[in-house]
């Protein structure tokens, strides 16, 4: 008699709140009665200045403004409204109002008015005296200030400094900065938990990324870059690469910085920013991915990628750059840019690929801002947009930034190069490509313009259907098998689990991740080949079981590592056990073609595999779960994140329903179940994102 495993889905819908910071949150038009469709957030940016997000109107009244109102004028908006103050609009703007849909803007109060004195702000018809949505601004409001933050603390090479202040969410300012500069390659980096060497670099206070040279007393202005703000990171550090030493830092909490400091927001260009010129070369590398390209004064390039998405829309990137090796294709040392739009924005972040693995303290595919090697973000985004599912995104670099994680680009010669499609982790990190570069090609970034492109096909997005779930109970056999093997394409792990995935996952028992059911008071037994070898990032998988979807724990810093429970695998410290350590074995592809990976099932596609091991032993790491383990825990990867899933902890076998469908594994019991609808788990996505 089988069994019917029920799965239950619960999506987690991205979106519902912006996680970007806009200052104090004081009220939502929504939260009261509104017409002509008048809704949005409304915070506080510091004492003069507002900002409403996600801001609808449908601009159809014929005399409408911006209003701000105090004791004097009404607790609330009435027919004394005129009595109120006329507001510009974000553009400094007195002309009537036209429509909004989804916008984000910032208003300056006129005169006198602060957000300390206003009582409400409305948007009010003139003509009609009419009230189409308001909110209140509550008494005793403290709108966000700059903020001092402490002093650096004196731990080697002189460091000092008087006041560190943050200006805003990115901008920090630190007064009387001392250092003697004898650093071998000292740098400002930030970060979570402790200071180390993990964290990520910030631009000095001249935007370079190159090593610190000495201060004297002098008062410097730095910004975080990228997305980063202070509320992401709980410590600045003066810190010595080469020396792995941390000359001396400033600390914070969430708590002390959360509505407290301005939200920083680009200053508005005084002069419109003129339309860059169409690039004139273009090469089609790819059905659904072309570059474009204009050397500019021979010192920058400026490039544009145009990439047909899929159906992982916002959540795919497009990669190019040059390859690792001159002669011929190598994706390893690539300097490449990893461009997307998200949420609307364009992105094209510098990446520098150490080896062929998901960046892990500094090495595998990383961004260089987060790279082991002396190198920060060399590309300068100038416009993009997805349209109908094709996105665009034009950026421009030096041709040579003199940094080690970027390879210089010739403007005279033929060059090879590297490209690639592939999906966005949660974190916002490059995973394993879906389509990318097979054949050598060279292109000379400074021949004669010619356009070989044509236009790139749009359609409907791709609809995947993921291979059904595989599960094993441990009823009949308490020993399971672990090891390495491929990822299984755009059926496999991402469309089972809903995640990015990096090309490879687990293997239990010759399945790939599969659901494994186990009884509390039992003792099973997993005979662990993820890898044994640290100094192969690519090839070093330890083995652990977990409460945390995610894994990858040494990623984590220490207020995350409190975060989650590890059950097997890691001792009290969070050290590994020498159990959870094996010999590397990999279930690796016979071809090499991008087709060998499109199968109908799971067994189609494990056909074409062949284990390969090297020399060692295998681990074999005992686990008993108890009254304690919850109800659902995860087997993962030490070392990289999304390579694992499910165990499902019973208090005994009776407790799985029963299925007609039986198959029969290399030990324990197999069993496929109806197909699925990816679950997307993102609840601690906000937690674990570094």
């Amino acid at each position: 008699m089988g069994t019917t495993i029920w799965t239950i889905v619960i999506v987690l819908i991205s979106g519902m709140a912006d996680a970007q910071y806009h200052g104090k949150l004081i009220d939502a038009f929504q939260n009261r009665p509104t017409q002509h469709q008048v809704s949005g957030t409304v915070y506080a940016v510091d004492n003069k200045r507002i900002r409403i997000v996600d801001f609808n109107y449908d601009g159809q009244g014929p005399d409408a403004f911006f209003y701000v109102g105090n004791s004097n004028t009404g607790d609330t908006p009435s027919d004394r409204g005129d009595r109120g103050t006329l507001t510009p609009d974000e553009k400094g703007s007195t002309n009537i109002l036209g429509r909004y849909s989804g916008a984000t803007i910032t208003l300056t109060l006129p005169g006198s008015a602060t957000v300390q004195n206003i009582k409400w702000l409305s948007v009010w018809c003139r003509a009609f005296a009419a009230n189409f949505g308001h909110i209140i601004i509550p008494t005793n409001t403290v709108s966000p200030a700059p903020k001092v933050i402490g002093q650096f603390s004196e731990l080697a090479h002189a460091v000092s400094s008087g006041d560190v202040t943050f200006l805003d969410s990115k901008t920090i300012k630190i007064e009387n900065l001392k250092y003697d500069g004898a650093g071998p390659d000292a740098f400002f980096l930030v970060g979570t938990g402790d200071p180390s060497g993990s964290g990520t670099k910030v631009p000095d206070e001249n935007g370079s990324l190159n090593k610190l040279n000495g201060y004297t007393g002098q008062t410097i202005t730095i910004r975080l870059p990228g997305e980063l703000t202070v509320l992401d990171i709980e410590w600045l550090s003066m810190w010595c690469i080469g020396a792995r030493q941390n000359f001396g830092d400033v600390r914070w909490t969430l708590a002390n910085v959360q509505g407290a400091v301005p939200p920083y927001i680009p200053a508005a260009p005084t002069v419109p920013a003129p339309t860059p010129a169409p690039n004139k070369n273009c090469e089609s590398l790819h059905d659904k991915l072309q570059v474009s390209w204009n050397l500019e004064n021979n010192t920058h390039i400026s490039i544009e990628l145009f990439g047909r998405l899929s159906v992982l829309g916002d959540g795919e990137y497009m990669a190019f750059g040059l390859s690792g090796k001159n002669d011929s294709l190598s994706m390893t040392n690539a300097d490449v840019t990893v461009a997307y739009v998200k949420n609307g924005m364009p992105k094209a972040d510098d990446y520098f690929l150490s080896q062929y693995a998901q960046c892990n303290q500094g090495i595998g595919v990383c961004p260089d801002v987060k790279s082991n090697r002396t190198g920060g973000e060399s590309n300068t985004v100038i416009s993009g947009e997805t349209t109908n599912l094709i996105s665009r995104v034009k950026y421009i670099r030096p041709l040579n930034t003199n940094e080690q994680a970027d390879k210089a680009i010739p403007a005279d010669e033929s060059i090879n190069i590297v490209w690639g499609i592939g999906p966005l982790n949660p974190d916002g990190l490059a995973a394993k490509h879906t389509i990318r570069a097979t054949t050598n090609k060279w292109i000379n970034f400074g021949r004669t313009a010619v356009n070989n492109c044509g236009a790139i096909s749009t359609g409907p997005p791709e609809v995947i259907v993921p291979w059904n779930v595989d599960y094993i109970t441990g009823e009949n056999n308490t020993t399971f098998t672990a090891q390495i093997g491929q990822a299984g394409g755009k059926q496999g792990y991402s469309a089972i689990t809903g995640r990015a995935s990096w090309g490879i996952a687990w293997y239990i028992n010759q399945r790939l991740i599969p659901e494994i059911y186990v009884i509390r008071g039992e003792t099973y037994t997993f005979i662990v080949e993820g890898g044994d070898d640290p100094s192969n990032n690519a090839e070093y998988h330890p083995f652990y079981i977990t409460d945390d979807p995610i894994g990858g724990y040494i990623q984590y810093n220490a207020t995350q590592k409190q975060a989650v429970k590890v059950y097997a695998g890691l001792d009290q410290n969070g050290n590994l056990v020498n159990d959870s350590v094996g010999r590397f074995c990999e279930w690796q592809l016979k071809d090499l073609s991008a087709a060998s990976t499109e199968a109908a099932t799971f067994d189609e596609f494990f056909g074409r595999l062949q284990l390969k091991c090297k020399n060692g032993t295998a681990g074999k790491l005992t686990w008993t779960p108890d009254i304690d383990t919850p109800n659902t825990v995860y087997y993962q990867c030490y070392t990289h994140r999304y390579l694992g899933w499910k165990i499902h902890v019973l208090n005994n076998y009776n407790e799985i329903p029963t299925t007609p469908m039986p198959t029969t594994a290399a030990a324990g019991t197999s069993v496929s179940t109806t197909q699925v609808v990816p679950c997307l788990i993102i609840a601690l996505a906000t937690l674990f994102t570094v």
